[in-house]
């Protein structure tokens, strides 16, 4: 262990020891501005980016599925914070229910292959592709790493929609302008119960490039200087017409320059209502709980 810890970089174990405040992305325009004003803007940019990126073809789908990769920095496989452990640097399959949570990831290859995990109305469970047995489970790892990836994937379809948004004005990131978009839920400020989003929109190319956010349901308890990540998106145009993510990049922190990630993955080979969506509700009984959070009302 003490080997580790000298490894790791002394920027990252001082956020660890010392950061003891929510982590506020709210910016000098949406404290300062009518938030009415503000999220009506907010609102249409984010309308406008998901259409420009033609996410309203992905809308139309039921169900789709990718391959995808992972790829973790230095000594980060060694820390517990891979939520579908036996990924690295092996095929896993991803398959999602359209504007859900639901969904499952099937190992290709490695130790684990044939394993099926699966997320159904926010109830875990596992089998073998070559089985037809179900076990019920509640890792909160595989809950939380299948419904992370899958919004991930569909943010700009939903997140749009979320309870608030607030346009916060012009940033520049590598000799680039976005306009940036604060989306949470809930309360505007800073708290625990809800995670928080600073949408980065290119002002060129109007696609959502990267995103700001807080990272507050984690599986593992999570020192609050950890509790701040970017995430940044390459992006390929799909056999629909969607601009989809290709590779996803996961920082700590606030942007910077893509190769200085924790990790990688990415998102290959996607195809669109090529399998029965009953496929994935394996579980009869469940209640549908679409975009919401299993026992609220709110929209993520």
């Amino acid at each position: 262990m003490k080997n580790i810890l000298k490894s790791i970089p002394i920027w990252i174990l001082i956020l660890i020891l010392y950061s003891c405040k929510s982590v506020d992305l709210r910016t000098d325009y949406v404290k300062n501005e009518s938030s009415q004003t503000l999220e009506e803007k907010g609102r249409q940019l984010l309308i406008e980016s998901s259409n420009k990126m033609g996410y309203d073809q992905l809308a139309n789908s039921e169900v789709y599925e990718t391959v995808a990769n992972f790829q973790w920095k230095g000594l980060w496989p060694l820390m517990p914070m891979n939520a579908l452990p036996g990924n690295l640097n092996k095929d896993i399959q991803f398959r999602f229910a359209t504007n859900s949570f639901d969904g499952q990831v099937e190992y290709l290859e490695g130790r684990k292959e044939g394993l099926v995990q699966g997320l159904q109305s926010w109830e875990g469970y596992k089998t073998c592709v070559d089985h037809k047995e179900i076990t019920r489970h509640e890792h909160d790892r595989y809950l939380w790493g299948l419904a992370t990836y899958h919004y991930l994937i569909e943010a700009p379809l939903t997140i749009k929609d979320a309870e608030i948004v607030r346009y916060a004005g012009e940033k520049e990131f590598e000799g680039k302008t976005y306009e940036t978009v604060y989306v949470t839920w809930g309360n505007e400020t800073p708290n625990k119960q809800y995670d928080r989003f600073l949408i980065y929109i290119n002002k060129e190319t109007r696609f959502i490039d990267l995103a700001e956010l807080t990272i507050g349901d984690f599986f593992l308890p999570m020192p609050k200087g950890l509790q701040h990540a970017t995430v940044q998106w390459d992006r390929e145009k799909a056999s629909n017409g969607t601009y989809l993510p290709s590779t996803t990049y996961i920082q700590l922190g606030k942007p910077r320059d893509k190769q200085k990630h924790v990790y990688k993955y990415t998102t290959r080979n996607y195809k669109f209502d090529s399998f029965k969506k009953s496929k994935l509700y394996p579980v009869a009984g469940l209640e549908s709980y679409g975009t919401s959070k299993k026992f609220t009302n709110d929209q993520m």
